[in-house]
């Protein structure tokens, strides 16, 4: 696993930094309600000790995943989550990293209003910029809890998001994190870490083909995801799922580009993605494989089973990689492409001919 972010996954020094702060966070959140319920005694004295320490630790891991952020910016989101999913997720994420901030330094203002000392572990103490001030520390105490439920709050909708994603959604936000939680035990994608999981990179294309009064055409689609399983070893457990930006077709002509997402074709409008998943790959013969799916355009869903070729290079260092071919044809008919005066075949043929060309890294 690579130390920086790349363009399609984290690396490992964020992934320590995003599951470190979450694993604080689960561990203060209830330290805090629990140690303030209890009475005057050295034992709650031990656990506000701790919760001190373990608050500085927040605050220096929050300081290092800023500036790591900045020398090494992360994955962009889905390039088919809408905008407003998109601006969502960006207020979520810095609303948390500015509550976590506001939490720690309202707790540290708490201390040393109320003259007590800021010991992290034992090992030293903070000297208190502040003097003594009691109103400032009973201010800093409903702060302190009030953005402590916040947070909580906003914990329990970023997981609910991500969870959402993963399977609801069936993209590689989760994934993108996942894999070091895993590492610690984790087993929410225990049977996919078999397949192992390849990132498709941005050379990759999706192709589509017909003919127009007898003069063939290629279009493709400028937009979509492709999450890929697969283990040559074991390719009956692979799988695919083919997200696809109906609205970013491209044929090189305007009035056609126009038509093909209007009501009469994909109506791109109400149908924003098309999807092909594949639950099962077959070996047809040695580098050849055969996809088992169904394809989705419009509200129709039909099976289709995708022929390609696949390649894999073996690279110890920037592991491994792979290019996968295949084209497969589809009648537009079937599917809906063809409304109203656009169902005669005279001008534009039923065929139209998907091709794939997928350059594609496994994930570390």
């Amino acid at each position: 696993m690579r130390l920086r972010n790349d363009d399609h996954q984290y690396g490992l020094i964020s992934r320590l930094f995003h599951w470190g702060v979450a694993l604080l966070v689960f561990v203060q959140l209830p330290l805090g309600w629990y140690m303030s319920d209890l009475p005057l005694s050295m034992e709650r004295y031990r656990y506000v000790e701790l919760h001190k320490s373990l608050g500085l630790l927040v605050l220096l891991a929050m300081l290092g995943r800023v500036l790591w952020r900045v020398f090494s910016p992360g994955p962009g989101l889905p390039v088919l989550l809408p905008d407003w999913e998109k601006l969502a997720a960006k207020l979520s994420h810095w609303g948390l990293y500015g509550a976590l901030f506001v939490q720690v330094l309202a707790g540290v203002t708490l201390v040393w209003a109320f003259n007590s000392p800021l010991v992290f572990f034992g090992w030293f103490a903070l000297p208190s910029p502040i003097a003594a001030d009691k109103p400032l520390g009973y201010l800093m105490g409903e702060a302190h809890e009030l953005v402590g439920f916040g947070i909580a709050a906003l914990v329990a909708v970023h997981i609910a998001a991500a969870l959402r994603h993963h399977f609801i959604l069936k993209n590689d936000i989760l994934r993108r994190m996942l894999a070091l939680l895993l590492v610690f035990g984790g087993v929410l994608a225990a049977g996919q870490a078999r397949a192992g999981f390849w990132i498709v990179q941005p050379s990759s294309h999706l192709q589509f083909h017909f003919t127009q009064s007898s003069l063939p055409i290629t279009g493709q689609f400028e937009r979509f995801e492709a999450r890929v399983e697969f283990d040559p070893d074991h390719p009956e457990d692979g799988r695919i799922d083919v997200k696809i930006d109906v609205a970013s077709l491209d044929t090189q002509n305007a009035q056609r580009d126009e038509i093909l997402r209007s009501v009469a074709m994909f109506d791109a409008e109400k149908f924003l993605q098309a999807q092909y998943k594949s639950d099962k790959i077959r070996v047809l013969s040695p580098g050849k494989y055969e996809a088992v799916g169904a394809l989705t355009i419009r509200d129709i869903t039909l099976p289709l089973n995708l022929p390609f070729s696949l390649a894999i290079t073996k690279d110890a260092a920037d592991g491994d990689s792979a290019v996968a071919s295949g084209i497969v044809a589809i009648s537009r008919r079937e599917y809906g492409l063809a409304r109203g005066q656009w169902e005669a075949t005279d001008i534009v043929a039923d065929e139209v001919k998907i091709e794939i060309n997928l350059d594609a890294r496994l994930q570390r």
